[in-house]
């Protein structure tokens, strides 16, 4: 057994859990980052007179930066590694912020948000490789869906910073807080935040064996005189085996499932403050009904990461759709009603966020050490498609004259799809086929998520 297998297999110590809550506490300042303007968009909207498709495009901006950071900057985590893609992150994040506080126009602030987008996608598809690559095996499930409350978190103090800011210093102030936030965390990442013992052990780079030995001094453990021999497939061989034979219905359905729940959160965290305004609620109200929908979310992960080592995974996330489907209704029905539609917010966040939990948990079991980052990272930049198109389709409905209820109705839909997508994995998903029947080689890539 090599020492990574000892650290995995062993008790988390202290500088891993540290490790895991410095990821959690990035991903929660990229929620942050991210979904504020679900909560300024309206005033923005009113102060420069945007369409409901203007609004959408502007809640869309980051979600589509996040696509392209995923697809284009993550992989970069592979070449650089995992803490300096994270770092440089952080510093493009927090200038996207401080360049969307000085926004004088549409245009402008849309460039800013595809900027930070982009640092956040990128992190957000390396930073749970991150934080499972520091998690021991038995913690990794638990590990991974904390690590997906982070947005949510992010979100609740997006509320509560608009909620003190927007009245007293305007929406400029709200992006000038999240600026200086994502700065705060860059430099406390730059003295915290360790190297992947993983990407130094397969990567290899410049003085890696004294990297390690440092961190694993930091746990208390014996250095080692020489880098583990660690076999990995090649990327190309990875992303093969996925769409081997049967492999590929499995696959296929991982995506739909993915892209469904990608699809209702996103609507429903960007929309539901702007849709209660439109539904007769004050802007306070509204900013309330997005935060409590934030707080669910957090619930909603935390407790699927807690019934994951009880239920089926599978089993329990196309609850989570089903249930999520009926809240969306039950939601519809109650936005008159102030006290009901707040209560309701908070059950839908629970079960929408639950759902992309749940597919983060259910992954790593279908797929063969040697693909799931692989098949993960595939899998997360595909369902961007879903976050991108969700505040863009409500906008041009609600440009034609749909009621903000009908929309609520409408996206549940997609959530019915994804629970039938993922009851055929449960099916029908048993571990595919390993690649490894393709060549390998010591310099092949890692984990590109």
């Amino acid at each position: 057994m090599n020492v990574l297998e000892q650290v995995k297999n062993s008790p988390l110590s202290r500088v891993q859990v540290r490790a895991v809550a410095l990821c959690l506490v990035i991903n929660l300042i990229d929620g942050f980052d991210l979904l504020v303007t679900s909560f300024v968009g309206p005033t923005i909207a009113r102060e420069w007179h945007l369409s409901p498709s203007g609004v959408g495009a502007l809640l869309s901006g980051g979600l589509a930066g996040m696509a392209i950071g995923a697809l284009f900057l993550a992989p970069l985590a592979d070449r650089i590694g995992r803490r300096r893609l994270s770092l440089g992150c952080l510093a493009l994040a927090s200038l996207g912020m401080l360049a969307a506080s000085v926004s004088q126009n549409f245009g402008q602030l849309l460039v800013a948000r595809l900027v930070t987008g982009a640092a956040v996608g990128a992190m957000a598809a390396s930073l749970p490789v991150l934080a499972s690559e520091y998690a021991n095996h038995r913690r990794r499930g638990l590990v991974v869906a904390l690590i997906t409350t982070g947005y949510g978190l992010g979100a609740v103090i997006a509320g509560i910073a608009s909620t003190f800011l927007l009245g007293a210093f305007g929406w400029r102030s709200v992006f000038v807080f999240g600026c200086v936030a994502t700065a705060v965390m860059l430099v406390g990442a730059l003295r915290y935040l360790p190297e992947s013992m993983d990407y130094l052990v397969v990567r290899r780079p410049r003085r890696a064996l004294d990297r390690l030995n440092r961190i694993l001094a930091s746990m208390g453990r014996a250095p080692v005189g020489e880098l583990p021999v660690v076999v990995s497939v090649s990327r190309k061989a990875a992303v093969d085996s996925l769409f081997r034979g049967s492999n590929a219905v499995r696959t296929v359905l991982v995506w739909v499932a993915f892209t469904a729940a990608q699809l209702v959160f996103y609507f429903a965290s960007s929309w539901t403050p702007s849709l209660l305004l439109k539904a007769g609620m004050s802007n306070q109200q509204g900013i309330s009904g997005g935060l409590l929908f934030s707080l669910g979310g957090v619930t909603g992960a935390v407790l699927l990461g807690v019934l994951a080592s009880r239920v089926d995974p599978r089993r329990l996330t196309a609850a989570y759709f089903v249930v999520g489907a009926l809240m969306l209704v039950v939601f519809s029905m109650s936005l008159g009603m102030l006290a009901s539609a707040l209560v309701v917010a908070v059950l839908v966040g629970l079960f929408l966020n639950g759902t992309i939990s749940g597919i983060n948990v259910i992954v790593p079991s279908l797929y063969p050490a040697e693909t799931r980052a692989t098949a993960l990272g595939l899998a997360v930049a595909v369902s961007r498609l879903g976050a991108v198109l969700a505040p863009l389709l409500a906008g041009f409905l609600l440009e034609a004259g749909w009621a903000p209820g009908s929309l609520f109705r409408v996206f549940a839909i997609p959530s019915l799809i994804g629970a039938l997508a993922t009851i055929l994995l449960a099916r029908y998903g048993h571990a595919i086929q390993s690649a490894s029947a393709e060549p390998r080689t010591v310099e092949g890539v890692v984990a590109e998520a």
